[in-house]
């Protein structure tokens, strides 16, 4: 058995149908180490319908119950090979080990490719499933973040399909690697948010092509047209994005009711200065609301903590619940209970035998 650390994710999500919906077609889970948002389109509820059958399909799912998809077995074999190609390495010549990378890949990319495929499957079950029971009448956006490991390698898998996002929280060393990161003034300098997903949208497309600026998609009259759905029937295909994982990072999924009200720079600070995801989660929507409110808010904040920390917030967590009735419990498992009552024994006492004896 592998003694690497392992990482899971401590959480904090909110939801609102906006100032000016009817109903919410978003809908988003916490499922283990997956945390998923999806925004639901086609009105008449079947929106609504769309985005719970997506965020169901993968929350369900039994792949994210498993160590990037894997039998304990395979994971095992996973890390054996990643450990055995280190130590062939150490033996190899620079040009060797160069030519060998042209030819092969790594046993962790492998294993990476083959996640990644069994990922796209499960996302290809929502669209289905959403197409069948829908007839293609409704679709949904997609974006998600699973925190897992393959051998002794945390990571993340991060997915998209429409215009909803996931973006991270970026600090120190890492801002400086990520150019497209947002570099918060004062206090907070040091402080990035990387927008990690790229939209499926008309605008973006538009931006990509040198058409228009970003600046100007803000404000574009076709900014909420999107290119890719689950359930239309049309392209769906997701994108992906794995990311080495390590305690103390924070990811914020969102449907565009909440992105396309805040400023990046907004959303920076509130993720870089609250500390609970909860909160930061509640402060996101709330401002989103003030702020207009003009479609369903979704969002969920996650923190990739050690296991460890996780069974001392636990504990911390019960201790501050505590009440006497939760004192009685525990020590009702301290005592043995025999029953007495024989066979003999009245099992039934009617009111009107109460009273005669009475």
């Amino acid at each position: 058995m592998s003694t690497h650390s392992h990482l899971t994710i401590f959480t904090g999500t909110a939801t609102d149908k906006g100032a000016f919906r009817d109903n919410n077609e978003d809908a988003l889970t916490v499922a283990g180490t997956l945390a998923v948002v999806a925004d639901g389109m086609g009105g008449h509820e079947a929106g609504e319908v769309a985005s719970r059958l997506a965020v169901r399909t993968l929350s369900y799912s039994h792949l994210f119950t498993q160590p990037g998809g894997m039998t304990e077995e395979e994971n095992e074999q996973a890390l054996a090979d990643m450990v055995a190609e280190r130590e062939a390495q150490k033996s190899e010549t620079a040009s060797s080990y160069r030519s060998r990378k042209r030819k092969n890949t790594t046993a962790l990319n492998e294993q990476i490719m083959n996640t990644l495929e069994r990922l796209r499957v499960i996302i290809g079950e929502a669209d289905e499933s959403i197409k069948t029971t829908l007839n293609q009448r409704a679709g949904t956006t997609l974006t998600g973040a699973w925190l897992t490991y393959i051998g002794d390698q945390n990571m993340w898998f991060i997915f998209n399909v429409g215009d909803s996002r996931t973006y991270r929280l970026v600090r120190g060393e890492d801002l400086e690697k990520t150019a497209d990161s947002l570099s918060l003034s004062g206090e907070l300098e040091g402080v990035g948010l990387e927008q990690i997903t790229v939209d499926h949208s008309e605008v973006q497309y538009l931006v990509d092509t040198g058409q228009i600026t970003a600046l100007e998609a803000l404000t574009h009259p076709r900014r909420n047209v999107i290119t890719r759905a689950l359930g239309t029937g049309n392209y769906w295909e997701p994108d992906f994005w794995v990311i080495p994982a390590k305690p103390g990072d924070r990811l914020m999924m969102c449907s565009d009711g909440l992105s396309g009200e805040l400023s990046h720079n907004y959303m920076a600070r509130v993720l870089a200065t609250v500390e609970h995801p909860q909160d930061a989660a509640d402060v996101l929507q709330t401002a989103a609301l003030r702020a207009g409110g003009r479609d369903n808010i979704s969002v969920v904040v996650a923190d990739a903590i050690t296991e460890e920390e996780a069974n001392r917030r636990a504990a911390e967590l019960k201790a501050l619940t505590a009440t006497e009735s939760h004192q009685i419990v525990e020590d009702a498992n301290e005592y043995t209970v025999t029953h007495t009552a024989t066979p003999d024994d009245p099992q039934i006492v009617s009111e009107r035998e109460l009273s005669h004896e009475q």
